[in-house]
């Protein structure tokens, strides 16, 4: 959209400036009607369930289409624990990505690795799925579940004894490698538009390359919080991923090493026959809707932050 000077007004600026708006204009209209109509969508098909279980559907987790008992409690957790799990594996690689790019790299090895990491972000996520089915979920069996059961087994978390490599801590650990692109270069972009004068403060009392670098992380602490809850977003709707590895179970467990489901790997299973069942395909758009929801205020609060993070920065 143009922007107009303080002075002027849509009427004073000049011909072609004005044509270019109306040019550009019914682009946004349509993106933004697309959402509203997508949203409407969903919530009529979803209004049928809701309104025969009501808030029942989104707390009990019976699973019976053929008895038209149904319950969304089980997703909606596997989904929140799974992104959450996602998030901070995220968190983690990201944040030390982007040090490493940011700080460390020069030349041909930075740009090297940068442009890996664009490449990844391209990835579909099935080849991030056949890799986690293939090679991830034995590994995290062996190497990290079945020790965190040894060892911190007196925890609820890693009571269970892990007998597969499906479950909620794979697909999640899976997710979050799959947005670490998407993350880091959200991190890479606001480290970088710290002023210079933050950098030259530091270096002119003698500050080492690591109090520079927590001075200059705090400064984007913001950012990186915006970053991740939409990394966050991003994860709750994951679809190839979790339905390869959560373990597709209607099992309620507070441990992560257990099968359960998510809404989107729900939707992926049950959506070819919910045309058999009473009521089955409108609580499938009662889950999407829920999601819907969640990721859109994850997704306007992350750029919120980020706005009035780079607003103020580069004020």
């Amino acid at each position: 959209m143009i922007r107009i000077k303080s002075n002027q007004s849509f009427f004073t600026v000049s011909r072609h400036d004005r044509n270019l708006f109306l040019l550009l204009l019914p682009t946004a209209v349509v993106v933004v009607g697309l959402l509203l109509i997508t949203f409407l969508l969903i919530s009529s098909r979803a209004s049928e369930a809701v309104k025969t279980y009501g808030l029942s559907l989104y707390v009990t987790s019976a699973w019976d289409p053929e008895r038209e008992r149904y319950g969304l409690f089980v997703p909606l957790a596997g989904t929140l624990v799974t992104s959450a799990i996602a998030a901070l594996t995220a968190l983690l690689l990201s944040l030390s990505l982007s040090i490493v790019v940011s700080e460390f790299l020069r030349g041909a090895v930075r740009n090297f690795l940068s442009t890996i990491i664009e490449f990844m972000s391209g990835l579909p996520t099935v080849i991030y799925a056949l890799w986690g089915v293939q090679y991830a979920a034995p590994v995290i069996r062996d190497y990290v579940m079945l020790p965190l059961h040894k060892y911190l087994g007196f925890i609820p978390l890693f009571a269970c004894e892990p007998l597969s490599g499906y479950s909620v801590l794979s697909a999640g650990l899976v997710i979050g490698i799959s947005i670490v692109p998407y993350v880091t270069s959200l991190i890479c972009e606001s480290y970088m538009l710290v002023p210079t004068a933050y950098r030259e403060a530091c270096l002119g009392i003698g500050a080492t390359r690591y109090e520079t670098t927590k001075i200059l992380l705090g400064l984007c602490r913001p950012a990186v919080i915006a970053a991740v809850v939409l990394g966050l977003a991003r994860a709750m709707g994951e679809t190839t991923i979790a339905a390869a590895l959560v373990g597709n179970s209607m099992t309620i467990s507070y441990c992560v090493f257990m099968p359960s489901y998510t809404v989107s790997a729900l939707i992926a299973a049950q959506y070819g026959n919910a045309q058999l069942y009473m009521y089955a395909e409108s609580v499938l758009y009662s889950a999407a809707l829920a999601i819907l929801i969640l990721a859109l205020v994850l997704s306007l609060t992350g750029l919120t932050l980020l706005s009035k993070w780079r607003s103020k920065v580069l004020a």
